[in-house]
């Protein structure tokens, strides 16, 4: 009898346990990973994610910008660092370029939609962003750096957009800004040799690595270059190459920023489409699909465990 009162005993202990485990708050709070601020991916997608009730994770208030980023998020300033955050953590959530994911982490629905090239065209998936490329517009270009510009304006910009895994973009309006005189795309012409005025610095987006480093080969490879020969690329993202192209004095800085740019001294036109990805661990089993006002709370740090998220 002794021994029968130890066991219930014993399995008494271990299921109050377990109950109190779950109470006390056994579920781990979610790891919010997110850009730093200043970053196009950031910046599309704070704009995008609202509450429904006129509050974006950014905002201007009074003139001034807002971020209401949870101050407990994990800032990454690269793409691959959010991906590899995201892949060593069953307990997060962040988002990155749709060009850039791989099998290491799960791709999300938002508003039960799919990142696809179709619903980023056709407007149903709504965290999206244009791929942009910007030169000074204070100082004349050098003669390689204009050359490479009317390239990547060029036909051959496709392929490299279709390699990369963003979304070309032909409609002449939409690569220009809104209410601007439209972009057509152009022929490029090779040279019979190399054009004058030394090495093009690339600055700008980490998520447009893939594209430019693929148009930056396929540039050098017609004049029998490597990409190292022509070209120097820093970049740290979308808001160091707006600054790099502003002050270019030698006209030999092109731009990338991975959001809308309308300021002074840039002349920019949008190349691709691109949509910001919302991405989990691979083995979070329980988020395939969220709404905008559920990661409204989530990164806004109002929901703090995916057990809260309604449905």
């Amino acid at each position: 009898m002794k021994k029968l009162l130890t066991i219930l005993l014993s399995m008494l202990l271990l299921i109050t346990g377990a109950v109190g485990l779950t109470a006390c708050g056994g579920e781990k709070n979610i790891t919010v990973v997110a850009r730093e601020q200043g970053s196009g991916t950031r910046e599309a997608f704070d704009k995008v994610i609202t509450d429904g009730n006129g509050n974006f994770l950014e905002m201007k208030v009074d003139g001034k910008k807002v971020y209401k980023t949870t101050s407990n998020a994990d800032i990454q300033k690269e793409t691959g660092n959010v991906m590899s955050k995201v892949a060593s953590d069953k307990n997060a959530i962040g988002y990155i370029s749709l060009g850039s994911v791989n099998d290491t982490i799960k791709v999300v629905n938002v508003n039960g939609v799919a990142p696809t090239s179709q619903n980023v065209l056709d407007g149903s998936y709504k965290i999206q962003r244009p791929f942009v490329i910007m030169t000074s517009s204070t100082v004349t270009l050098k003669d390689i750096t204009a050359d490479f510009l009317l390239y990547l304006k060029s036909e051959v910009s496709e392929t490299h957009a279709e390699e990369a895994g963003c979304i070309y973009l032909a409609d002449e309006t939409k690569r220009a800004n809104e209410g601007e005189t439209a972009i057509p795309v152009v022929e490029y012409e090779v040279k019979s040799s190399l054009p004058a005025g030394g090495k093009i610095t690339v600055n700008g987006s980490t998520s447009m690595e893939k594209f430019i480093k693929k148009a930056m080969s396929g540039y050098a490879s017609l004049y029998g270059r490597t990409a190292d020969d022509i070209f120097t690329l820093d970049l740290q993202g979308s808001s160091v190459g707006r600054t790099a192209v502003q002050n270019d004095k030698n006209g030999n800085v092109i731009g990338l920023s991975s959001a809308s740019v309308k300021e002074d001294g840039i002349n920019s036109f949008n190349v691709c489409l691109d949509a910001v990805a919302v991405i989990v661990n691979k083995a979070n089993e329980n988020v395939n699909d969220l709404t905008i006002a559920q990661l409204y709370d989530i990164f806004s740090g109002k929901v703090t465990k995916f057990s809260e998220i309604a449905g």
